[in-house]
């Protein structure tokens, strides 16, 4: 079979799923575009969209692609460029390519063949993009990244490991947050093949020369500029470190704005953000040693992984958490995890009244914003303690686990009837919530 035979065949398939998912997934994914795209277009006019306008005529101006994003990897122009092929407005176009994006994830769910990643999956995560990125979903390129690496961890699980590290080192050159996913990429192979990829440093090394190597052949000074813009960041307003610092020290802690965002500055933030990204990183180290010994699922690993590096990170911004939300859906809805989501969004409220309204100092602004976000970020904390509790002593309820763990046991211990197996279905596409 020729490779543009292939090529149709997947695409026929694609369609056909995308027409048998139109009721549940389709439909209500246009209608959550719909509604992100008017209010990005319409009422809030998002800044970083005109940002990645700038970017991608700047790259296009003579001398060509000699200047680069300070804050992204050069290869995310190929995103940025995208929608100025469509005859529309920008904000428009760059909606419209997001709102592919957007189906092409919802559908791939249920087209995985893998247990736990299906139509319920897609569900779930719709409630949680409705609920906790609807004013940043078509307002910054995070869906692009977030996709490539959940399409990492599902052509892993499907036992395509070349797809899986492809999809991961396209997800790096656009965010460099999928690398963080690379160790437990390199476990699940080392697992399924009995030796250690060596290989796979390829893919490594290839994604690593893509970043580097744009800056390095038309703006050489760029190089480093995406490490160094975030090593000389301060504390985001809305990470642990600022919610601490504010706590801590509620009247004399600092602020201003940088590297297109409001900061925290204080010792306490200081401290408290080394200490947590010191943490993160062990954190991380603990999560894929449990993963090689057995004790957690890919899907698992991946979401504790992601959720350390958002959370223990300096710079947390609204949009990360779309970072989180494919992995989240695979797994029963939690009301942690929602009630996170609905802060997130609420944290524009003070946005709004102090710059088009004037209801609140700037001190009670910033205050307020640190707050709010300390409260969305323990919550994701008391979220994902409560999942991983139960995903570690789980309940003998056939319906407690959507995902199911096939890599923790052979199909023959792990094997349930066709009733116990139809309930786990039917109880999972409408999932109880949990605390």
């Amino acid at each position: 079979m020729s490779s543009s035979t292939r090529r149709s065949t997947r695409l026929g398939r694609w369609a056909g799923a995308a027409a048998g998912q139109w009721h549940g997934v389709v439909a209500p994914g246009i209608v959550l575009w719909c509604l992100a795209a008017a209010l990005t277009g319409v009422a809030l006019h998002a800044p970083d969209v005109v940002e990645y306008q700038r970017y991608a005529h700047a790259a296009l101006a003579l001398p060509f692609l000699h200047r680069l994003p300070a804050e992204y990897p050069a290869p995310a122009l190929v995103v940025f460029m995208a929608p100025l092929l469509l005859p529309v407005a920008y904000p428009w176009a760059f909606a419209a390519v997001v709102g592919v994006v957007l189906l092409v994830l919802l559908v791939s769910y249920g087209t995985s063949g893998v247990q736990g990643m299906d139509v319920a999956g897609a569900r779930r995560l719709l409630v949680y993009l409705a609920t906790g990125a609807l004013v940043v979903l078509t307002a910054r390129f995070d869906l692009f990244a977030a996709a490539a690496a959940f399409w990492s961890v599902r052509a892993a699980r499907q036992g395509r490991y070349s797809a899986a590290w492809t999809w991961s080192a396209i997800g790096f050159v656009l965010k460099l947050f999928p690398a963080v996913l690379w160790p437990v990429l390199l476990i699940g192979e080392w697992r399924r093949s009995g030796r250690i990829p060596v290989r796979r440093v390829a893919w490594v090394l290839g994604a690593f020369v893509v970043v580097a190597a744009v800056p390095a052949l038309f703006d050489p000074g760029a190089v480093t500029t995406v490490a160094a813009y975030y090593l000389h960041r301060p504390t985001e307003i809305g990470g642990l470190a600022a919610g601490a610092s504010v706590l801590g020290d509620w009247h004399g802690f600092h602020f201003g704005y940088s590297f297109h965002s409001v900061n925290v500055t204080a010792p306490l933030g200081s401290a408290v953000s080394v200490l947590l990204q010191v943490a993160g990183a062990a954190g991380c180290l603990a999560v894929w040693w449990a993963y090689a010994r057995r004790r957690l699922p890919m899907e698992a690993a991946c979401l504790l992984t992601l959720t350390l590096v958002v959370l223990c990170s300096k710079v947390l911004s609204t949009q990360y958490l779309i970072w989180l939300m494919p992995f989240w859906a695979l797994y029963r809805i939690r009301w942690s995890w929602v009630a996170a989501c609905v802060v997130n969004v609420a944290s524009y409220v003070p946005s709004i009244a102090i710059m088009d309204f004037s209801l609140m100092s700037t001190h009670g602004y910033v205050a307020t914003m640190a707050l709010m976000n300390l409260a969305r970020d323990l919550l994701i904390v008391v979220g994902t303690a409560s999942w991983l509790y139960r995903l570690v002593r789980p309940s003998v309820h056939p319906a407690e686990r959507v995902a199911p763990v096939p890599e923790l046991a052979t199909r023959s211990t792990t094997a349930v009837s066709s009733a116990e197996r139809m309930v786990a279905n039917v109880a999972g596409s409408f999932p109880p919530t949990e605390p």
